[in-house]
């Protein structure tokens, strides 16, 4: 429904990520209605793991939003670079998505697609989570929170939102669990040919046992992500903070103390493998060649005010242009009134015709 662009606030001297409504969307009001939507309810949520909106505007008809740009992969592009996450990270991911959804749950919202894409690693190991765009307001009953299974994304998505079912936090607990499997596994919990034959599965397929997949991990990082992936809501952690508790008691007895260190998720402007297509999972570069991250951002920061300064001197020579066609086409009529004002002044100047004359004899 939207385009993001990477955009710089001058007023700041920072980077931003800018939403712009799509013309096309604009043909629906309840696109329109939900892209709002996502402003106001994105922009109540203030935590350090929620991507924060900045600002939310329609300026001649384009509707957009400004919000934090976070020079970092997703956990997509982390598994695709670096292979399935170890317990820590896991740990980590749970811990954070968990912590956002805490704040989302007290403001009375659910996210509604939470995935891999939609979570995006700081330097410093930060998770943050993005897009609420699909967010349903638990206290507003409008066509928008009936649209059932027309949101989300199947692969991470709740049975009862796969059902088109009142959903609730807990769903969003779902999501994350299903999230997880698929950064611990490799692979979603569940596949199918279809979005329907995945949201099918959800329903109702037994979820494949992760041990079975990683015999490695802890078995209580393993109860933790099937006990998400309940198919009954009332089967799974009652809240995010009780999934947080069950997280921390967890991190205490695989890793005590490991919070007080470095995260287990940062990386830094040398890890070529999160960024460069040419890295393979293992970390073994392609090559020479390979750029770094600063070296990525430093480019398309001056590609990007390269372009900021043609578009501007293009709007400006077609202004010029338009100014001058004017120009021309003022003079044109003033010079034609001129003729035309001398034609007459001319034609009333010149003797009259005699109406008889007279017979000579």
């Amino acid at each position: 429904m939207a385009d993001v662009y990477l955009a710089e606030q001058t007023s700041l001297g920072r980077n931003v990520a800018v939403k712009v409504l799509r013309a096309d969307t604009l043909r629906h009001p309840a696109a329109v209605e939900r892209f709002e939507q996502e402003a106001r309810a994105a922009a109540a949520l203030v935590h350090g793991n929620i991507v924060q909106v900045h600002e939310v505007a329609c300026v001649e008809g384009v509707h957009f939003l400004a919000e934090e740009y976070v020079a970092g992969p997703t956990l997509r592009a982390w598994l695709a670079a670096r292979g399935p996450l170890d317990p820590r990270q896991a740990l980590a991911v749970l811990g954070q998505v968990g912590s956002a959804l805490v704040r989302a749950a007290q403001q009375g919202l659910v996210h509604r697609d939470i995935k891999p894409e939609n979570l995006l690693v700081t330097p410093a190991g930060d998770v943050k989570v993005a897009d609420f765009g699909l967010v349903r307001v638990l206290s507003e009953d409008s066509e928008l929170t009936r649209d059932g299974m027309t949101l989300g994304t199947p692969l991470y998505m709740s049975p009862e939102q796969a059902e088109g079912r009142p959903v609730d936090s807990r769903s969003d607990l779902y999501s994350l669990g299903a999230t997880v499997y698929h950064l611990l596994a490799g692979r979603p919990p569940f596949a199918g040919a279809s979005a329907i034959a995945v949201a099918m599965a959800h329903i109702k397929d037994p979820l494949p046992p992760l041990a079975g997949v990683r015999p490695d991990l802890p078995a209580g990082l393993c109860e933790i992500v099937e006990r998400l992936l309940a198919k009954i809501p009332d089967d799974r952690f009652a809240s995010p903070q009780d999934l947080l508790k069950a997280v921390g008691s967890l991190e205490h007895r695989v890793a005590p103390g490991a919070r007080l260190g470095e995260s287990p998720l940062a990386w830094d402007a040398g890890d070529k493998d999160l960024f460069d297509p040419t890295v393979s999972p293992s970390g073994r570069s392609g090559g020479a060649g390979a750029v770094t991250m600063a070296e990525r951002a430093q480019a398309m920061t001056g590609r990007l005010r390269e372009a900021t300064r043609n578009l501007a001197a293009a709007e400006a020579r077609a202004r010029n242009q338009r100014l001058e066609r004017r120009r021309v086409w003022i003079a044109t009529g003033m010079l034609a009134l001129l003729a035309a004002g001398l034609g007459f002044v001319i034609g009333r100047s010149r003797p009259g015709r005699p109406l008889s004359l007279r017979r000579r004899s």
